[in-house]
């Protein structure tokens, strides 16, 4: 066989060692994990310790694979591989090594052409070379190896040269080369190295047209800090110095990088370039630049030197909010106010509520669609932050959003509740400043016009208010320090809602306040002492400083006319009922009650105030309850029952009231004086529950009311100016007919408005009968040409009135049914109330055999009521009595007409049982029957044998008579079949049955 030709075989490849290891190493270098990444440097940076004394070509070697791996875009390559890098000059340059010939100025060199670029690079490859340079920098500059003795001043300067070189070839990567020689200010002095160094960074920052540049602001200003006797360069900024007031205008070019050029009189400077790039987060530059500005400029060296309110206006609000600025530059404005807000000191978060500023945020918080409008919504928040973690802030926050610089109706405008969640959020520091400042806004707000006044007081009131709200659960320490503030925005809504014109000393309002706006202001009187009776700590105090400091103004006519009118005899009722308060107030910590009557008083004189008919009588039916009750010894015996029973009717004028004020207040008074009520109180109390829910249940309950009251009730709607839901006094509780509050049933609601549209047809199917009938012929759907020919005057005019006629109707149909839909939910609204105060009766009383008297009612109530909510209500009572009453918490049998009593009240319940009636009804009825029956047992052993005949009496009607619509017998359901074997077939079982009751009556 013949030998291959030989140029047919291929040339063998020289063997090659690959380090398998040091391959993996430089992969870790490059990973995305910490950890790995960590543990490939340690790795590395071993094999380079002096003990290992590596050689000059190993140390070439894997220089030059770092800086070759700084260049790549891969991974985390340049994290690792510039960690790496850091510590391996570390550990090869910061000693003398014995034989080398590779040195320092190599390893820079090494740097330089590894991260050169040639041109003939892609875009993404030049970037690349461009960032491998600037890291490289880095980690020589922190291996501080050019600070050693023996590597020669020259190559500080180069690296510094090249890394200036790189920020003024390419503008976008400008800001992280600055960064670098920023820190590297900061190294320098710790190391306390020689001033040539920073001479040199500073001679080439301006050499190569960096000094007015952001990164020049900021290094040049660590410069003057850190190496204060450093002779600078001169002609770049007035008296060398960036924060200089005279570069206010050039600052805030410089620091939109929109480029500074050189004011009048000075020489020209080149400036640095705009990066063109724009990035999301803030320059480092600021930081460096608001660090240094104080809020006073205090330091007789630096007088000339802007302080942050100057620096802050010039350049913030005039440069980045200007008008012309762009979205991006507002943007880093809102940036710069999070981070002063979050980390600057009180006084200066207190600055930067500028008018610029403000504008912008409240424009983009106004509109969902504006481009900044989610970074305006986290500055709102983040001043609600501030407030939170430091309430006394909420003061500065305040003036600033709608002072001068903000807007009056912040909330409004914005679509927000900033305002009233900073409000809430102060404590009582702060609201000696806002109070004050809410006063002026109502005295002036901002404008002539009436309307758009009446506007922003009903906002301040709304805020008034709401801080009254956040308050009026406040514990006891903090209650002392709060009332002082408290008191004085009860003050303003007295000066402002009865008092006009001007008083002595004080300012007229300007626009003068409307009637509307001071019945609102009284009725955010009303709903302040709402909220504040629910704390005992104001209960006794604020609702007495309210009517004595309307008196003492009305006297004194601090601020102006008193509207209210008192004739001569209710100024009289009035004088004797503060004499009243006055001992009251004396003898308060000492008797219990007196906080109560105080309250009562209270109240009362500020219906008086508010111009309640009524209000007079119940004056003097207080002085008689207060001298019965807390008179003299002699005079508390007498009457007492009078007085409770005229405490009782005065508590129901009260409780009758659709307010939530005087509901609180009458429930507390009623509260205090429950275990004196008797039985005539109790049965004022009982009689309600028994009238209808309609109008003639209205009249016979109110018969003996001022017509004239009520009219005015009515119209008091339509004075009120217009408000929304969310700002209109929530004192007023309205409660429908169909049910209120979380009772309220949807089924109830839907039935009452089917019977309301087929009552508008039926209405309208009449009212066009009679209009037809009144029209006769004379239809307006006939042709017109022959409508009014037969017609002569006399025709006319009968047909005219007979249309009166029909519409007069037609309107007193309509009105009439109105009343009887206002009738049925005031009645509704007084059997809550009642109900209310029967549930704290039970609470307090229900040891006394008094108490037994509402089950009857409540159960009839219950029955006959065709308000589910209100039936639930009542069985809720019930059921509240019925758990209270266990152990030895019964009402107490004394003698045996009380006995007799409940023996009938038992039969009277079985009886109300045989009715017809909801489900709760049967329920409610076994568990009155059951808590009655407890009672007896209580007062003698033996009664079980006639309670067993009582429930037999029930079974037989149950099963006998057509008219007992008893579903089931009400005892419990354990006792069922005992039961019914006892009445039906042995003697025996009645045994056992009687035995098990026994058991479960003593339970």
């Amino acid at each position: 066989m013949a030998p291959p030709f030989a140029g047919s075989k291929k040339r063998r490849r020289e063997p090659h060692n690959v380090d398998v290891k040091l391959v993996e190493l430089y992969e870790d270098l490059a990973s995305e994990k910490d950890d790995i990444r960590l543990k490939a440097a340690q790795a590395l940076v071993s094999q380079f310790t002096p003990d290992q004394n590596p050689a000059d070509e190993q140390i070439k070697k894997v220089l030059s694979r770092l800086f070759r791996g700084l260049c790549s875009s891969r991974k985390a390559a340049r994290i690792g591989f510039s960690i790496a890098l850091t510590e391996i000059l570390t550990q090869v340059f910061s000693s003398p090594r014995e034989t080398t010939r590779f040195t320092f100025s190599d390893a820079l060199n090494l740097w330089e052409s590894q991260s050169s670029s040639y041109g003939s690079e892609s875009g993404q490859e030049q970037r690349d070379h461009l960032f491998g340079r600037l890291f490289g920098a880095e980690a020589i500059i922190k291996s501080s190896v050019l600070f050693q003795p023996t590597v020669p001043f020259e190559q500080w300067t180069q690296v510094v040269d090249l890394v200036f070189e790189l920020a003024q070839k390419k503008p976008w990567i400008r800001e992280e080369c600055g960064w670098i020689i920023y820190q590297c200010v900061y190294d320098l002095a710790a190391r306390k190295m020689e001033p040539r160094y920073i001479q040199s960074a500073l001679e080439q920052l301006c050499v190569r047209d960096l000094a007015r540049s952001p990164e020049g602001v900021a290094i040049w200003l660590a410069a003057k800090d850190m190496f204060p006797d450093v002779t600078f360069p001169s002609k770049i900024w007035k008296h060398d110095d960036p924060l200089d007031t005279k570069e206010r205008s050039s600052m805030s070019k410089i620091m939109k990088e929109s480029g500074a050029a050189a004011s009048d009189g000075e020489t020209k400077v080149n400036t640095a370039k705009s990066s063109g790039v724009w990035n999301n987060k803030l320059h480092f530059a600021w930081d460096a630049v608001l660090s240094r500005t104080s809020v006073e400029a205090k330091d007789k060296s630096k007088k000339s030197r802007m302080t942050f309110a100057d620096f802050w206006t010039e350049v913030v609000d005039n440069g980045l909010f200007a008008a012309a600025s762009s979205d991006e530059r507002k943007y880093w404005g809102f940036l710069l106010f999070n981070r002063i807000l979050n980390d600057g000191a009180p006084q200066q978060a207190s600055q930067i509520f500028t008018k610029n500023l403000m504008r912008c945020l409240t424009n983009q918080l106004a509109v969902e669609d504006r481009y900044l409008h989610r970074m305006a919504v986290k500055v709102a928040k983040a001043i609600q932050a501030r407030v939170s973690k430091e309430p006394e802030f909420a003061a500065a926050a305040i003036r600033g959003l709608m002072g001068t610089s903000g807007t009056l109706n912040f909330d409004q405008a914005t679509k927000t509740k900033t305002v009233e969640k900073i409000v809430a959020e102060a404590n009582f520091e702060a609201l000696e400043e806002i109070v004050p400042f809410f006063e002026q806004l109502i005295q002036n707000p901002g404008t002539t016009e009436e309307k758009t006044a009446a506007s922003n007081r009903q906002f301040i009131a709304g805020l008034l208010l709401t801080i009254v709200r956040s308050k009026a659960s406040a514990n006891e320490d903090d209650a002392e320090d709060l009332q002082a503030s408290l008191e004085q925005i009860l003050s303003i809504f007295v000066r402002f809602a009865y008092f006009m014109d001007t008083g002595k000393g004080s300012t007229a309002p300007e626009p003068p306040l409307s009637s509307a706006t001071q019945e609102l202001l009284r009725n955010r009187i009303n709903s302040c002492l709402n909220s504040l009776i629910s704390n005992q700590k104001f209960a006794a105090t604020l609702p007495y400083a309210v009517v004595k400091q309307i008196r003492d103004a009305a006297k004194s006519g601090e601020f102006g006319k008193f509207i209210i009118a008192i004739d001569e005899k209710l100024s009289e009722s009035v004088k004797a009922a503060f004499k009243s308060l006055k001992k009251l107030s004396s003898r308060e910590k000492k008797e219990k009650g007196m906080a109560a009557f105080k309250l009562l008083y209270s109240m009362t004189i500020m219906q008086v105030y508010n111009g309640d008919a009524d209000a007079v009588s119940m004056l003097d039916e207080l002085e008689f309850c207060y001298t019965k009750f807390l008179g003299d010894k002699e005079t508390k015996t007498e009457d007492a029952g009078d007085a409770s029973d005229a405490l009782v009717e005065i508590l129901l004028s009260f409780a009758s009231k659709q307010s939530q004020l005087f509901r609180r207040m009458s429930e507390q008074v009623f509260g205090a004086f429950a275990n004196q009520i008797t039985e005539n109180g109790l049965e004022s109390l009982t009689s309600i529950l028994e009238a209808k829910e309609s109008l003639a249940g209205q009249q016979e309950m109110f018969e003996e009311q001022d017509d004239e009251g009520e009219e005015e009730g009515e119209n008091d709607d339509e004075e009120m100016m217009d408000v929304d839901e969310d700002e209109l006094d929530s004192d007023v509780e309205v409660v429908e007919a169909g049910g209120s509050g979380s009772g309220s049933d949807s089924d109830d609601d839907d039935e009452e408005e089917e019977e309301d549209n087929e009552e508008d047809a039926q209405e309208v199917a009449a009212f066009e009968a009679k209009l037809a009938a009144a029209l006769g012929s004379h239809r307006a759907d006939e042709d017109e040409s022959d409508s009014d020919a037969d017609m002569n005057d006399d025709e006319m005019d009968e047909l005219d009135d007979k249309l009166v006629q029909v519409f007069r109707a037609r309107r007193q149909e309509t009105s009439h049914r109105k009343d009887k839909k206002d009738a049925r939910e005031n009645m509704v609204n007084f059997k809550n109330r009642v109900l209310d105060l029967l549930e704290i009766f039970v609470k307090k009383s229900h040891t006394r055999p008094l108490a037994l008297d509402i089950l009857l009612p409540l159960l009839r109530l219950s029955r006959r009521t065709s308000v589910k909510q209100i039936a639930t209500k009542a069985n809720g009572v019930l059921r509240e009595y019925t758990k209270v009453c266990k152990g030895n918490s019964l009402p107490k049998i004394e003698d045996d007409a009380q006995a007799a009593a409940l023996w009938e009240l038992l039969r009277s319940v079985h009886k109300e049982a045989s009715h017809s009636g909801p489900i709760g009804h049967a329920t409610a009825c076994s568990q009155a029957s059951l808590l009655v029956t407890k009672v007896l047992v209580a007062h003698d052993k033996d009664a079980i044998a006639g309670v067993v005949d009582v429930y037999a009496a029930t079974r037989k009607d149950q099963l006998m008579s057509t008219k007992c619509h008893i579903d089931r017998i009400y005892v419990p359901m354990s006792l069922y079949v005992p039961f019914f074997l006892c009445w039906g077939f042995s003697i025996l079982a009645a045994a056992a049955f009687t035995r098990a009751l026994r058991v479960r009556l003593t339970e």
